[in-house]
């Protein structure tokens, strides 16, 4: 794990100037009133995973801010910026349906619900995007503490190709995955620099991933998978936490690091251990 570069911080200030003006104009899910909480969340979390077809009912971004435990304790000071960005119209890029890859409901129920529209501390963040997808916040607190320690500095994934290098990064080999939860440009046509300037947009990303896999959406991890674990379907929320990862279905073993089922093994157990509320995390 790296510093994000200096021009990464400097767009991120001219972005905030842009959040600045679009809160004046009553844009956007904002904090909401003095906030005297300065908690950690509980062991357990805030919020449940929803069922599968919950889609139909999933909160609104402005909703999702509503149901937010608001709290001034924040562990990573360094996110400040970036947890006040919210991207200026945000347009994924939609998968093309006649290539089969995802249900056509990605499209509609994922891709255009992903918005990074919140700002907030680092945990409320996880909250907002917990609440919005129907995931528990304690699987994105431990994705986020397994992908960067919880910094939106993070950076990573790097390839050899110009082409699929990011606006502005011209050395190689360049980076592709950004943000507090490694959310990988060329995996979301579309992000960048959002990924990289916005914990909301991060975060949100990783939502909308684990709703969208756990409904059944993401065809083509049927060509990819260990089968002796049974072939992709609806309803198995840490294999989309691995898929998360590898880009794979229950791929290795659970003892290989690189691989999906390594990622899942580890993330179960960060999950119970719940780093974020030991001392100086």
């Amino acid at each position: 794990m790296a510093a994000a570069p200096f021009a990464a911080i400097a767009l991120g200030l001219c972005v905030w100037l842009v959040f600045q003006a679009s809160q004046a104009a009553g844009n956007g899910a904002a904090e909401q009133g003095l906030v005297t909480n300065t908690q950690p969340p509980p062991q357990g979390g805030y919020f449940g995973l929803r069922p599968v077809g919950s889609y139909t009912s999933l909160l609104s971004d402005r909703a999702a801010a509503a149901a937010v435990h608001r709290s001034t304790w924040e562990v990573r000071p360094d996110n400040g910026i970036s947890n006040k960005v919210m991207p200026v119209h945000l347009t994924l890029v939609p998968a093309n349906v006649a290539d089969h890859a995802y249900d056509p409901r990605w499209n509609t129920y994922v891709l255009r619900r992903i918005s990074g529209n919140f700002i907030g501390t680092t945990d409320e963040i996880f909250q907002w995007a917990a609440a919005k997808w129907g995931v528990p916040d304690n699987m994105i607190r431990t994705v986020a503490f397994m992908e960067s320690a919880w910094h939106q500095a993070n950076y990573g994934d790097y390839v050899d190709n110009p082409a699929k290098c990011p606006p502005g990064y011209s050395t190689l080999p360049c980076p592709v995955t950004f943000g507090i939860v490694g959310t990988r440009s060329t995996s979301w046509p579309g992000i960048f620099p959002w990924n990289r300037d916005s914990t909301a947009a991060s975060v949100d990303t990783l939502g909308g991933w684990l709703r969208g896999c756990y409904e059944g959406w993401v065809w083509w991890l049927r060509d990819h998978a260990n089968r002796s674990r049974g072939v992709y379907a609806a309803g198995d929320i840490w294999g989309c936490v691995g898929a998360w990862f590898s880009g794979d279905w229950h791929d290795g073993a659970a003892d290989a690091r690189g691989s999906g089922e390594g990622y899942i093994h580890r993330a179960q157990q960060w999950y119970h251990a719940r780093p974020w509320l030991r001392h100086r995390f």
